[in-house]
């Protein structure tokens, strides 16, 4: 079987491994598409630099094999979406239901061994619960989407939102954009900043009420007059750094919340007034990877098409050349570049 690894900065190369073999509690997948996500291109551009990497967490394929120790939901011939990112199930966040804060997953390898989520290849094996079936008529490049679907998911219940809410997100990127569609379908009215003309467009087309241009617009001036002075009940920061950020909180409303869904790169501080967050009770949290509820309520709107997620797969690119699909990828005119294995 082959994987792409990423040996070096802009240095991936296909190279072969040995069939793996699974034990009783595990599953083999075939995989048959993986999207490339920043966490992948951070690697690829050198903003780190844990090498040799074997990134691919966007998954979806067809079970090969099946452990004595698996239950019966999934079986030889499955469609299936995989949760790539392995939790422990022991450590004390896995056990107070924070699987998404293992402290034994992440990015710690051992140095000089390839290590990484390893969906960039022919087969992936899985933990049992890492795999969840979908429908046989899911496209494969539409199932790689249940992860990142599975986070924004979980981003906009954090936020506390109520139908007829409105919200404000920070840049149209995929991640913004998926935000703008989970929260249409929320009932929520949705405004947008973005400064590429392109990404304007796309926002509007996927049902954002009001895009912002934040180099020719007040953010904060606009949000306030569209919701009669009082501000919008959450932001989320998907892009633009500390300042938009910053912007953010001034932008909600009193009891409102701004969750801080993407990471700040380079990393940078802001200014927060501690007065405003406790005389408006302003809310801040973050949101790292998904739970594994998330992901099967991802799993299962993707199968029953509540949601089109078609719009954000920019390019199919045959895995042979996995170092085109790395740079198209790492462009700006791209949403999601998905990886196919046949």
């Amino acid at each position: 079987m082959k994987k792409a690894v990423i040996t070096a900065k802009e240095v991936v190369e296909l190279q072969e491994f040995p069939l793996p073999e699974i034990r009783d509690g595990q599953v083999l997948v075939k995989v048959k598409a993986c999207g490339i996500c920043t966490f992948e291109q951070r690697y690829f551009t050198g903003g780190k630099e844990q090498y040799p990497f074997n990134g691919g967490h966007e998954v979806c394929g067809i079970v090969e094999q099946v452990g004595a120790r698996v239950g019966s939901g999934v079986k030889p011939g499955d469609r299936v979406v995989v949760a790539a990112i392995t939790r422990c199930g022991e450590c004390y966040y896995c056990q107070r239901g924070l699987d998404n804060m293992c402290e034994n997953g992440g990015d710690n390898p051992v140095p000089n061994t390839l290590w990484g989520p390893g969906g960039l290849s022919e087969y992936l094996v899985a933990e049992g619960y890492q795999v969840y079936p979908v429908s046989d008529t899911l496209d494969f490049a539409e199932g790689t989407i249940a992860e990142p679907l599975a986070c924004v998911l979980r981003s906009v219940e954090k936020a506390h939102v109520r139908h007829s809410d409105t919200v404000l997100i920070t840049g149209a990127g995929i991640m913004g954009l998926l935000h703008v569609k989970v929260a249409k379908l929320s009932g929520l009215k949705v405004l947008i900043t973005e400064v590429d003309e392109a990404r304007k467009q796309k926002a509007l087309e996927l049902g954002a009420d009001r895009v912002i241009d934040p180099t020719q617009e007040d953010m904060i001036a606009v949000a306030k007059s569209l919701t009669g002075g009082r501000g919008v009940e959450a932001v989320f920061y998907t892009a633009g750094g500390a300042k938009a950020a910053e912007q953010g909180i001034q932008a909600l409303c009193k009891g409102g919340t701004i969750v801080f869904y993407g990471a700040i790169y380079p990393k940078g501080t802001m200014s927060i007034d501690p007065n405003q967050i406790h005389y408006d009770e302003i809310n801040l949290t973050g949101l790292v990877s998904t739970t594994k509820e998330s992901f099967r309520a991802s799993a299962r709107m993707l199968s029953e098409g509540l949601i089109d997620v078609r719009p954000f797969v920019s390019e199919e690119i045959p895995f042979e050349k996995i170092d085109y699909a790395f740079r198209r990828a790492v462009s700006p005119d791209t949403y999601r570049v998905i990886v196919r294995m046949d």
